[in-house]
């Protein structure tokens, strides 16, 4: 049976899981969850998630939802592909990097997100000044984390690609647009180009339309 990938395309939390089975070369079937119709909402898709939030994943009857799990389960699926370490203090590192992903970075880059993409596509009005000021805060805090780690190594936990990378470059796919402010970190936007020039993103981004 089909992978079933249940997603918002436009959301980065959804580039992340089509990011990892593209990149991981894995068959599954994207099934399209328009938050423009409120589809999240339906009895159906509150069947799969209770938060009524997405990615989800189906796997011959198995569920699962959060996206940072996702793209470990995708992950092991193909071990062999270096995403998720088979070393215990490799592996542990990059996943260290993906709970700091989901407690800090994501919820930077989703204001910018949210007040320069997500409003002007659904028609909620101008961005909000002092939302922007306090994602500029935080991401004065949080980029010269991400970038000092990425001044010493190649990719976010070590020299090799893992679900760190996926996770945490997910955040950046509408950067540009987002106007997020990136211009002084070298080492992330040297990462975000080599990030964007790998197959899986690029069939990623290739789905990143609106619904409609």
């Amino acid at each position: 049976m089909t992978i079933k990938l249940y997603v918002f395309p436009l959301s980065p939390r959804a580039f992340k899981v089509l990011f990892a089975a593209n990149q991981l070369g894995i068959d599954y079937e994207m099934v399209l969850v328009d938050f423009g119709k409120q589809a999240q909402k339906t009895p159906g898709f509150t069947a799969l998630n209770p938060n009524q939030r997405m990615p989800v994943l189906e796997d011959d009857g198995y569920v699962l939802w959060e996206s940072n799990a996702i793209v470990q389960y995708l992950a092991a699926l193909k071990p062999q592909s270096g995403l998720l370490p088979a070393d215990l203090k490799a592996r542990m590192t990059a996943v260290k990097w993906q709970f700091w992903e989901t407690a800090h970075w994501d919820p930077a880059c989703a204001i910018f997100m949210f007040e320069r993409v997500v409003k002007p596509l659904f028609g909620r009005g101008e961005a909000s000044a002092s939302e922007i000021a306090r994602g500029e805060e935080l991401m004065g805090r949080l980029g010269p984390v991400l970038d000092g780690a990425l001044q010493k190594t190649r990719y976010v936990a070590g020299d090799s690609l893992t679900v760190a990378d996926v996770s945490l470059g997910a955040s950046l796919v509408s950067a540009d647009q987002a106007k997020m402010p990136l211009e002084a970190y070298r080492g992330i936007q040297r990462w975000r180009t080599e990030l964007a020039a790998l197959p899986g993103w690029t069939k990623a981004v290739a789905l990143m339309r609106p619904p409609g």
